[in-house]
């Protein structure tokens, strides 16, 4: 927030606000039934204070999941039911905290499962990050459809790129940088972590903002890239499943067309 703030440019934050079981080593890996008797702090409660003052800076904010690890572990798999649980407890601790619902959703690691796309229009989300993808569309995936537009991540992350040969940390923000000279029809979308890029990996985010800036670009947070084309007719695209070079999982990626 402080190099945000230095640059004066306005992000979107999404945030897990339920149990936080990251302090057990391996977390991610514990089976949901054995998680479920070991005592975890709630984000939107031991975190108040920082995730408010992100709201105060006049950030964009969103909802990433409630139980994070639960979402990444195997959302795929999960059903309509647990899919409306998971999103509906995420709201009521947004709710709670914010004093105001979420507009927008972000699925972490970019899993998702065909209910959630149900559910983002259901809840009234302005617009949804789930998936990689090239511009902003409507989705369907397994036959359920959506009108919540999808805003995707168009570009990779610093850490799929650092998985690339003769990448560093030295020379990482200037193949990002080239990877952004592209004409996209909606810009380019770049998704960051608070753990890598906030901490590890802030200098190159830092590097970032200075070339990006410096090429006379305008950063937008995702709700005021939605805000400008919110009137704008969208196609439907099937959402399916993909690789990209330096991740291993499969993740959501906008595919042709209907």
């Amino acid at each position: 927030m402080r190099l945000l703030d230095e640059h004066q440019v306005k992000a979107t934050f999404f945030f897990s606000l339920g149990p936080d079981y990251s302090r057990y080593p391996f977390g991610d890996q514990i089976p949901r039934l054995v998680r479920r008797h070991l005592p975890a702090p709630l984000i939107s409660k031991r975190c108040r204070s920082n995730l408010l003052a992100v709201a105060d800076a006049g950030h964009d904010i969103g909802i990433a999941s409630y139980t994070a690890s639960d979402w990444h572990q195997d959302v795929a798999f999960q059903s309509a039911d647990w899919t409306y649980s998971e999103l509906a407890f995420a709201c009521e601790a947004f709710t709670d905290l914010f004093g105001k619902a979420p507009h927008c959703f972000a699925a972490l690691g970019w899993q998702v499962n065909p209910h959630l796309f149900s559910e983002e229009e259901e809840l009234g989300f302005d617009f949804a990050s789930d998936v990689r993808g090239q511009h902003i569309f409507l989705p369907e995936s397994q036959g359920v459809s959506s009108n919540c537009p999808q805003i995707p991540t168009t570009l990779p992350t610093l850490d799929e790129l650092l998985a690339q040969e003769g990448i560093d940390e030295e020379n990482l923000h200037q193949y990002l940088y080239a990877a952004c000279q592209r004409i996209m029809p909606n810009g380019e979308v770049f998704s960051l972590s608070a753990e890598r890029e906030g901490i590890e990996l802030l200098e190159v985010f830092e590097r970032l903002l200075v070339m990006w800036k410096g090429g006379q670009w305008e950063i937008k947070s995702l709700g005021e890239l939605y805000n400008s084309i919110a009137d704008a007719p969208l196609k439907r695209h099937l959402v399916g499943w993909g690789t990209v070079y330096g991740r291993a999982e499969h993740i959501a990626i906008q595919s042709t067309r209907k």
